[in-house]
């Protein structure tokens, strides 16, 4: 017969929900190689990328203006992105 591991599980609550009178055990999380765990504190919220300013092309080729808003809005979105990305990896869900 195979090997038989023991399962703990783990149930994370806030302290106000702990009776006075339960045991309060404390434990630490590890990576699948062996070393701890750090849960990253939850970053602040994210605002939203903006409303598109640009519009659709009136002609076959956009305009300078045209093509500026569109920039603008291309900027806008990568600004965004760059920041959730900066808190993923700061949180650990996503290398370096």
């Amino acid at each position: 017969m195979g090997e038989h591991q023991k399962t703990t599980q783990a149930v994370v609550v806030p302290q106000s929900a702990i009776n006075p009178h339960q045991t309060v055990e404390q434990f630490a999380l590890f990576n699948v190689d062996g070393t701890e765990h750090v849960v990253a504190a939850q970053a602040a919220a994210q605002a939203d990328v903006g409303a598109v300013t640009s519009v659709v092309a009136a002609g076959a080729a956009p305009t300078k203006a045209e093509y500026d808003a569109l920039r603008v809005d291309a900027l806008a979105t990568r600004t965004v992105l760059n920041s959730l990305l900066g808190k993923l990896r700061t949180a650990g869900v996503i290398d370096t």
